[in-house]
C-alpha cells in the first residue's frame, strides 16, 4: 500500500513566498521533504514540475488553492492503489485538505500530520472517516496485508457504512483474534468462508493461496494477501526479469499460491547482484536475502542434488534450501519447479 503518513517521499509545491515561508514548517514534520520553490516552477512550470514529480514521489503537498491541485494532477490520475497521496494547503495555513489517495495513498494521515505541524485544521472527507469508522484499507495497513483489486474495496467499506456484517475469513487464529480485538464490532472473523452471504453483506478473504470463491460473492469479496511466502530462487547468469517473473508465476500458480504474498526472495551469494532477479524483487517490493554455499549445503531439501548445480555455484541445491533457511519453516509449499533457466522453491513463514 502507498503512502507516506509520517514517511515517505514527499513533495511541497510552494507558489508564492508566502507559501515558501509555509512550506519550510511543513518539511520540518516530515521525512525526506522536496520544496520547490516559487522560481523554480516560474521556470520550470507548475503542471510540468507536477506531472514529472508525481511519480517520482509517495506524496505531493500544494501551498495553493484546491482548484490549482487539481487541474496539475487530473491528467496524471490513474486509480487509488496507484496515485500517490495528493494534500493542498491554503496560503495562510488555516486548512489542510486531503484531496486524492485518502485511504491507501495515506492522504488522510499526510494532512493531520502537516496540519498539527502548522496548527491548522485538517479536512477529511472520506466516508468512514467523518463516521469515525474504520475502512478495510485500515485493516489492510494494520496487518501488513496487499489488496488484490482495490475495486472491490468499496462493496466493503459501504457495508462497514451501513453496518452490515462483514466477515474477515482468516486461517490465522492468531490473527483472527488481532483483528476482532481491535476492531471491536466491525469484522466478524471465521476460518473459513460462510455458505451465505446477505445482500449487502460483504467478505474479506486473507489468504496466501488462491481460493475459489462462489460466483454470487466474487463482487463483494475482497482478497487480502499476507507477506509470509519466501520464494527460493535460482536462475542462470544474465537470465533477463520478465522470464524470471514468467518461472515465478507460472510455478505459483500451479502451486495455488499469490505473488503479491511474497515476502522475501531467497538465494545463493554469488546472485546477489544478478540484474533480472534485483529488478523483479524491486518491482515486488521484496527484499533479497543471500546465503553461502556452506549454508545451503547444511539443509535437508527434499529434492535430490544437482551436480550441475554444485559445479556451477558450489551449493548442491539453491532454490529449496534458501527458501527454508530464511523462513525458518520445515517443509516447503512448493517444492522445487525448474521453468527454463529458472528454479523456484517456496517456503511459508511459520504461524504465529
Amino acid at each position: 500500500m502507498k503512502g507516506p503518513g509520517n514517511a515517505g517521499k514527499t513533495a511541497v509545491f510552494a507558489l508564492t513566498e508566502r507559501g515558501l515561508a509555509l512550506s519550510g514548517k511543513i518539511a520540518c514534520a516530515l521525512e525526506s521533504v522536496e520544496i520547490f520553490e516559487p522560481s523554480r516552477l516560474v521556470k520550470g512550470g507548475l503542471k510540468k514540475e507536477a506531472s514529472r514529480a508525481f511519480w517520482r514521489f509517495d506524496a505531493l503537498v500544494f501551498i495553493s488553492a484546491v482548484g490549482i491541485a487539481i487541474r496539475c494532477v487530473a491528467p496524471l490520475l490513474k486509480g487509488k492503489h496507484l496515485d500517490p497521496a495528493i494534500v493542498a494547503v491554503d496560503e495562510r495555513g488555516r486548512f489542510v485538505i486531503s484531496l486524492l489517495s485518502g485511504h491507501m495513498g495515506g492522504a488522510n494521515r499526510l494532512a493531520e500530520s502537516v496540519a498539527k505541524a502548522i496548527n491548522a485544521t485538517p479536512v477529511i472527507t472520506t466516508a468512514t472517516d467523518i463516521w469515525n469508522l474504520p475502512s478495510v484499507e485500515d485493516l489492510a495497513e494494520g496487518f501488513s496485508l496487499v489488496i488484490e483489486d482495490p475495486k472491490k474495496i468499496k462493496a466493503v467499506n459501504s457495508a462497514i457504512l451501513n453496518s452490515e456484517k462483514v466477515f474477515v475469513i482468516d486461517a490465522s487464529k492468531t490473527r483472527r483474534d488481532e483483528i476482532t480485538e481491535r476492531f471491536k464490532g466491525v469484522f466478524t472473523c471465521l476460518r473459513t468462508l460462510p455458505k451465505r452471504l446477505g445482500p449487502k453483506e460483504a467478505c474479506v478473504l486473507v489468504s496466501s493461496r488462491i481460493e475459489s470463491v462462489h460466483p454470487a460473492f466474487v463482487e463483494r469479496t475482497l482478497v487480502l494477501r499476507p507477506r509470509e511466502i519466501i520464494a527460493g530462487v535460482g536462475c542462470g547468469k544474465g537470465v533477463p526479469k520478465a522470464l524470471i517473473k514468467k518461472a515465478l508465476f507460472e510455478a505459483f500458480t500451479a502451486a495455488g499460491l499469490s505473488m503479491l504474498s511474497i515476502k522475501k526472495f531467497a538465494t545463493i551469494d554469488i546472485k546477489k547482484n544478478e540484474r533480472g532477479l534485483k529488478a523483479l524483487a524491486s518491482e515486488l517490493g521484496a527484499p533479497i536475502e543471500v546465503y553461502g554455499p556452506e549454508e545451503l549445503n547444511r539443509v535437508k531439501y527434499p529434492s535430490q542434488p544437482s551436480r550441475l548445480v554444485m559445479k556451477a555455484t558450489g551449493a548442491y541445491a539453491v532454490a529449496e534450501p534458501a527458501a527454508l533457511i530464511s523462513s525458518g519453516a520445515k517443509k516447503l509449499c512448493l517444492k522445487k519447479t525448474k521453468i527454463g533457466h529458472v528454479t523456484i522453491a517456496a517456503a511459508l513463514l511459520p504461524s504465529r
